[in-house]
């Protein structure tokens, strides 16, 4: 019999998050070697919002905004 929990500690957390980076930057240089450019961008991006999404957990107070003037990429 499996207990199902609700929450997941910050250790378990964080650990997550480390291997889910490690996983992103690894298919990063596959996608890289491979010449898959537009697999490598979509990469970088979700490595982006890992790390959004890890510094929100660090700081959840600040709910950083998508009119936030300081996420913007410059045109």
């Amino acid at each position: 019999m499996t207990k199902k929990t609700s929450g997941v500690s910050p250790v378990s957390g964080a650990t997550a998050v480390e291997s889910l980076k490690r996983l992103l930057d690894y298919a990063i240089v596959e996608g890289t070697e491979l010449q898959l450019p537009v697999f490598v961008l979509l990469l970088q991006m979700a490595n982006l919002e890992l790390a959004k999404s890890a510094r929100r957990d660090l700081h959840p107070t600040v709910s950083p905004s998508l009119c936030d003037a300081e996420e913007r990429v410059a045109p």
